[in-house]
């Protein structure tokens, strides 16, 4: 056999083999899951908003809750309905989706949008679509 043929048919298996292994290793590493980060919520101390006990200790634990959090545009009711579906002229359809999504980002992870450091807060409502144009550009989709 020649030296040549035997390297190629070396470099083969070895492909094959590499390409089980890194398969049975993804698979076992996906199926680990993941421990979600603990929030930590600030202890408030209660306050006395009614006499009926099971309704004092329901509106203590709501009260520190933010109503209806957005970046900037206000709170979102019936009024503004149509702007957050994406219709009509709001502030930017796109816009408004984006401060909305960065609002739920900011609220999962246990912040307010009020609180938010800006860089933060910028990075979030970014608009990366011409970004993204350009990447798909230059990988030629």
């Amino acid at each position: 056999m020649k030296s040549n043929k035997l390297v190629s048919l070396i470099k083969e298996v070895v492909k094959q083999e590499v390409k089980k292994q890194i398969t049975d290793i993804l698979i076992n590493e996906t199926n680990i899951p993941k421990a979600k980060p603990v929030i930590k919520k600030k202890k408030v101390k209660e306050q006395q908003f009614t006499s009926d006990p099971t309704l004092n200790k329901i509106l203590n634990e709501t009260a520190q809750q933010e109503e209806y959090p957005t970046l900037g545009g206000g709170t979102f009711d019936s009024s503004r309905m149509t702007e957050m579906l994406g219709y009509g002229s709001g502030l930017g359809n796109k816009e408004v989706k984006r401060e909305v999504a960065a609002a739920s980002t900011l609220q999962s992870a246990g912040m307010t949008p009020d609180t938010a450091p800006e860089h933060l807060t910028n990075a979030l409502t970014r608009d990366y679509s011409g970004l993204m144009k350009a990447i798909d550009k230059k990988k030629g989709k």
